[in-house]
């Protein structure tokens, strides 16, 4: 685990383990489809994005539930060698949170099987005790509800990032200093208004920075220092698009961290995403910084 003592970032939320299949296509009713790989990996919004951001060398902690099985003491062993502190992680007497994943290279697409967390453990008092002190706290869907419990709120203490996965159409971001939905949630948001616009209407009205994340033709953003940015996609050779996502919230923190504009921020985070691609799981491909930079000198 990490030895530091206040880590930069403190990322909040799931944890799973799950079973990912590779298939050419989907297989039809009662038929059987040979996998090309099948592999078990962590998953979990803000587990995956921990890992983008210690790949990235940025000292992060993960905070949220597991159970005591097999699964969760996997997990562990997956924080262990990303050095991730994992003291904050809470046990419950519920499983493992988890998923199977069928992957098809037949259109890139996924569908997901999925055992969420029925409940949250009460946060223990390392991870109040981190996250208070951290740069950053990260949070997805379930992490964000998890804040009231840190006693933690915009303005008061670490910056925090929400990693709006879904359902986030009523969401109000003026309770975070970066929101970061998809292109499609900001269209659900502000169905009369063009990318740009519905970036500039949330980020003005609740004084905060809005980045939306673009599939393949890659992210924009607007902040009141910058206003609106975008910046490209990458294109690799596409194993698996999952977890993609999870690794741009990690990887774009790590770059707002090390100082870096958020133009400049988005096109890094949209390069580690796209090389996390390059892997069936949401975990193994992500780049460490020097890969990262090798692969955009390429770019040039």
């Amino acid at each position: 685990m990490l030895k530091a003592n206040s880590p930069q970032v403190v990322c909040m939320g799931v944890i799973t383990m799950d079973t990912i299949a590779l298939v050419e296509r989907y297989p039809d009713a009662d038929e059987r489809v040979l996998a090309k790989e099948i592999v078990r990996a962590g998953g979990g919004p803000a587990a995956v994005a921990a890992v983008a951001l210690a790949r990235l060398g940025i000292s992060t902690a993960i905070v949220g539930t597991i159970g005591d099985d097999e699964d969760g003491h996997e997990v562990l062993r997956i924080f262990e060698r990303e050095s991730i502190d994992a003291q904050g992680i809470s046990f419950a007497s519920a499983h493992t949170a988890g998923s199977v994943i069928v992957a098809a290279l037949e259109g890139s697409t996924r569908a997901i099987s999925t055992r969420q967390p029925l409940h949250q453990a009460p946060i223990n008092d390392h991870a109040k005790s981190i996250a208070q002190k951290a740069d950053w706290i990260h949070t997805d869907h379930v992490g964000i509800h998890m804040l009231g419990e840190l006693e933690v709120s915009k303005g008061m203490g670490p910056l925090i990032s929400f990693d709006a996965g879904y359902g986030v159409e009523n969401f109000d971001p003026s309770l975070v200093d970066l929101f970061v939905p998809t292109d499609r949630q900001m269209n659900l948001r502000y169905p009369q208004l063009e990318l740009a616009q519905s970036l500039q209407q949330d980020s003005q009205a609740s004084e905060c920075t809005v980045v939306a994340t673009c599939g393949g033709e890659g992210s924009a953003g607007f902040s009141s220092t910058e206003g609106y940015v975008h910046a490209e996609g990458f294109s690799v050779d596409v194993v698996s698009t999952l977890g993609a996502g999870d690794v741009f919230h990690g990887a774009l923190i790590a770059q707002l961290v090390q100082g870096r504009t958020l133009e400049s921020s988005l096109r890094r985070a949209n390069a580690v995403a796209a090389l996390s691609c390059r892997a069936i799981d949401g975990q193994s491909g992500i780049p460490n910084t020097q890969e990262l930079e090798e692969f955009l000198e390429r770019q040039l």
